[in-house]
């Protein structure tokens, strides 16, 4: 018996004087407001944690754990009373608006589940499309939508038969957040990667790189008919508000005058929330022209849409406008915004911080603009409102900030009333319940976290991997001494501004090309840094070479993934994790330390930080590669012996699908770096165009230095692994290639592998092949192995 068939038994039993059933059927879930009248309609949206509709419940999903929670919070009694086996990876969870079902959408099993919120089973398992995230019921709760992140479309779910009953398949790369107006009429769906305008006639070499050469995009759909009928563009920030030493791209060498006006696009848009005629989206904004500086990178960003007229309301926020007035003690970035929630009653919401492990509030304008209501100069104290979420025992232990307190929060949900958030905490695996409640908003505090699902025991591999995850993921981190460092900051970033996610989220790619002091450089996808499978960990470090890593960067120019306390260092600002060099010698915090800890050298930078360690640890055995939406069959085949026949798996073979695979252990002879490259890695295939540096305009150009210097790419590069390739345009090393269409068009490159420079890839019709079996190949794939060599001249030192 479903909920409405119990509540209408329930409805006639009372009449005959029986009215227990009625209140058995309510304080299970039911979907009755106060005054026995159904809740009036509200916009609907994705998230991570759901209330029911009676303040009642909280149910929450656990990614690591492949399994949803339920907390009985009514009156503050907030006691997790049930943990439900789901698929793998849930990410999203919805209530129908009876209380009497809840959807799961499991990511990596590509299903979504249908569990009885009376029973607390799940009744049915429906399969969607490719590594479903967002999910959103309408209003009445007749549909569910699934936001379909790899298969690039969106499925609809009819709750009354539980079935897809359509697959809408035009709306864009990577959809991901979903809103639904209250009215049910439209549903809107985010573009987690932002895309390259349209209408901008620059050439990939000249807008990759470029502070406006993305916009982020939300698709409409409409209820009705299930059809796509618009896309929002979400224009750059024209000026962050930041300025920069230089211009790469427009090549102005540093000067030491900060004079330069930086832009930024708005990228990972993780969510949408809608409230009356506007819809708000929280991301990371991407600002990759160089020269690189922790505050010319990312910035933390608030998007708004007019659900209305389907255009965006207002220039894209930047919340870290403001915050450099806080004093020190005080001051902390908004850093990866990933979800807001707004109170019903009020202008005034909160968003979760996840890698400051805070909520923000946000109040709205009279016109809808957001605002966080920042200091507007060093004299001036503002009002922004940060709630920590440590419980009331947890105040005040401010040293141990990145092991205490909910870390990362992902989700926010408020109860009806107004008076409670309820915080998803992805990596402290809790939910965090916050007193929202009165007039002033300096009151509002954490009051409990309760368990969600258990996390590794200490002292374990699973446990190094959880906290190289958490590190990957916090701007905080372990406290430093210096100004930017001191709490609530930590030395993982200058006063919390960056993160590894930033740019790599879930270990994976943003797709931007960033200015960097090699040149242009697509950020790479993570999940092939390791040989999946084969990484030997001990006493949580993985073992070079028996690891089985590749060399690090387009440019071979690391080889252990340690190497990146740099990045930590001088892309975030940070102060480092390593305190003590192979000698013993101390290490000075940010920049001053970089001179002991050189990217080659003749000591490794493995075993001198435990949290280092464990970062690498996480990426040799914690990174998911995607599921690729391409079924194995006849054109993929074909393409398999396309493949093999061109002799890609030359250099695209192995396990791993490269043939970059380090061989020694660290640190190298001094004869295989050139020009700081790990040399016999490289390999040159016509993918970089000295001339592209000369032209004065394109992208092949050094950052952050005193004067104009040629990317490095004459020596060739360190081949890319090709696992879940499907998901990580743009290609090459600068973007260059807007598709793995494009990237088979070089004939130096598709011709590399064979030793006679054969080329079987004439005809249009075999490279469709050959990229429909690229665009299948993921962690599932029988690899094929390297059986020759390349083209003498075409890798290493001197091509052999």
């Amino acid at each position: 018996m479903n909920m409405r068939q119990l509540i209408r038994s329930a409805l006639a039993l009372a009449i005959l004087g029986i009215p227990f059933l009625l209140g058995a059927a309510i304080w299970a879930g039911g979907g009755l407001s106060a005054q026995g009248e159904p809740p009036e309609p509200v916009a609907t949206r994705s998230t991570p944690i759901a209330i029911t509709h009676d303040d009642g419940f909280v149910w929450s999903v656990n990614p690591d754990n492949n399994s949803v929670s339920v907390f009985q919070v009514a009156d503050d009694e907030n006691t997790k009373v049930a943990e439900i086996a789901v698929g793998t990876e849930p990410w999203c969870v919805a209530i129908t608006p009876d209380d009497s079902k809840a959807y799961v959408t499991n990511m990596a099993s590509g299903t979504v589940s249908v569990i009885s919120t009376v029973g607390r089973n799940v009744i049915k398992t429906i399969r969607v499309g490719t590594e479903p995230f967002g999910c959103a019921l309408t209003p009445d709760g007749g549909k569910l939508y699934v936001a379909n992140h790899s298969s690039d479309n969106v499925s609809v779910i009819n709750t009354t038969t539980d079935r897809v009953s359509r697959t809408i398949s035009n709306v864009g790369a990577k959809p991901h957040g979903v809103a639904i107006s209250a009215d049910g009429t439209r549903v809107f769906v985010t573009q987690f990667l932002a895309l390259k305008p349209a209408d901008d006639p620059r050439p990939l070499t000249q807008s990759e790189g470029a502070d406006d050469g993305r916009e982020g995009r939300v698709t409409v759909i409409n209820r009705q008919n299930d059809t796509v009928i618009g896309v929002v563009r979400l224009a750059p920030i024209a000026d962050s508000g930041f300025r920069s030493d230089g211009n790469t791209l427009l090549r102005e060498p540093l000067t030491t005058v900060f004079d330069n006006v930086t832009g930024a696009f708005p990228n990972l848009l993780e969510s949408i929330t809608i409230k009356g005629d506007l819809a708000y989206i929280p991301g990371t904004c991407s600002s990759p022209n160089g020269p690189f500086r922790f505050n010319v990178n990312v910035q933390s960003c608030l998007s708004t849409v007019d659900i209305t007229e389907q255009i965006e309301a207002f220039p894209t926020l930047n919340m870290n406008i403001g915050v450099a007035f806080e004093p020190v003690g005080t001051r902390l970035f908004n850093t990866n915004p990933f979800a807001v929630a707004f109170k019903r009653s009020a202008d005034e919401g909160f968003i979760a911080l996840a890698a400051t492990n805070r909520l923000l509030r946000v109040t709205l304008n009279g016109d809808g603009s957001p605002t966080i209501n920042p200091p507007a100069d060093a004299t001036d104290p503002g009002n922004i409102i940060r709630i920590e979420l440590k419980d009331p025992d947890e105040i005040g232990l401010v040293d141990d900030e990145d092991r205490i307190g909910g870390q990362n929060p992902r989700g926010v949900v408020l109860n009806s009333t107004d008076t409670r958030a309820y915080v998803m905490d992805f990596l402290s695996r809790d939910i965090a319940i916050v007193d929202v409640s009165g007039d002033d908003p300096t009151l509002y505090r954490t009051l409990a976290r309760v368990q969600s699902a258990d996390l590794p025991a200490p002292g374990t591999d699973g446990a190094t991997v959880q906290r190289g995850k958490y590190l990957f993921n916090t701007a905080i981190g372990p406290v430093g001494t210096q100004p930017n460092s001191v709490r609530p900051a930590g030395r993982m970033s200058d006063t919390g501004w960056g993160t590894c996610y930033s740019c790599h989220p879930s270990g994976l790619t943003d797709s931007v090309t960033w200015m960097f002091a090699d040149g242009p450089r697509q950020a790479i996808s993570m999940e092939s840094t390791f040989e999946f499978g084969a990484a030997s960990i001990v006493n949580g470090v993985p073992l070079l070479p028996d690891s089985h890593q590749r060399a690090l960067n387009w440019s071979a120019v690391r080889d252990e993934v340690q190497d990146f306390t740099r990045n930590v260092r001088a892309v975030s600002g940070g102060g480092g994790l390593i305190t003590i060099d192979a000698n013993g010698a101390p290490v000075p915090e940010g920049p001053a330390g970089l001179a002991q800890l050189p990217d080659l050298r003749p000591t490794a930078n493995s075993g001198l930080s435990a949290d280092l360690d464990a970062i690498a640890t996480y990426l040799a055995v914690g990174v998911r590669a995607p599921n690729s939406p391409v079924p194995s069959q006849l054109g993929t085949v074909i393409g398999r012996v396309v493949f093999q026949a061109q002799g890609c798996h030359n250099c695209h073979g192995g396990p791993n699908w490269t043939i970059s695979r380090l061989d020694y252990t660290p640190p190298p002879a001094p004869e295989e770096i050139v020009d700081a490259q790990l040399v016999r890695f490289l390999c040159r295939v016509g993918t970089f165009d000295p001339a592209l540096f000369s032209d004065g305009v394109s992208n092949e150009i050094r950052a952050n230095n005193v004067a104009n210097v040629q990317a490095r790419g004459a020596l060739g590069f360190n081949v890319p692994s090709l696992i879940s390739v499907f998901a990580s345009a743009p290609y090459l090393h600068s973007g260059a290639a807007a598709t793995l269409e494009d990237v088979i068009k070089n004939v130096t490159h598709r011709t590399a592998g064979l030793s006679d420079g054969s080329d079987l890839l004439t005809s249009p019709v075999v490279q469709r092949f050959l990229v429909q079996f690229l665009k299948s190949i993921d962690r599932d794939t029988r690899p094929i192995f390297s059986v020759s060599p390349t083209r003498p001249g075409v890798c290493g030192p001197t091509g052999s």
